[in-house]
């Protein structure tokens, strides 16, 4: 598997002038960081941070972003789940670009974290570079799927 992966697919989002971020990290130490790296006045705000599942989930029914930086595995629940009812709780032309940052970077987790609804899929060791990057620039990929009857 290559460094940073992005899931195929089409453009559905366009940026704000500041992009809000929902980071959902449980390590106290590497939110510090992310915070530092994700916040540039007037282009990029962490307006909010959760280390659980249930506080991700909460926060998500409390105000809307542009992005969402999520780790897998958190200190209760996991990354997936959120990354679901994500997908769920926005309507098909405001999806937030969902950007996944983890240190069990496997084909197989990668896999399921794109069949949620992941946009990015970012190793920890090796991608962490690549995030403010993707963060300012990318767009969510991500489609509905389609029912079928």
């Amino acid at each position: 598997m290559g460094t940073a992966e992005l899931r195929p697919s089409g453009f559905n989002g366009s940026p704000t002038a500041e992009r809000r971020i929902l980071l959902i990290e449980d390590s106290a130490v590497l939110s510090r960081r992310l915070v530092d790296l994700l916040s540039e006045p007037g282009r990029l705000a962490v307006t909010a941070q959760a280390a659980t599942q249930s506080e991700a989930l909460l926060k998500l029914q409390e105000a809307s972003y542009d992005v969402l930086v999520v780790d897998i595995e958190l200190a209760e629940g996991n990354g997936v789940a959120v990354i679901r009812q994500a997908r769920q709780l926005y309507p098909p032309d405001a999806q937030p670009l969902i950007v996944v940052l983890t240190n069990y970077a496997s084909d197989f987790v990668r896999d399921h974290c794109f069949a949620a609804g992941a946009d990015y899929f970012l190793d920890k060791m090796r991608d962490i570079t690549l995030l403010k990057g993707i963060v300012v620039d990318g767009h969510s990929k991500w489609t509905p799927p389609v029912p079928s009857h």
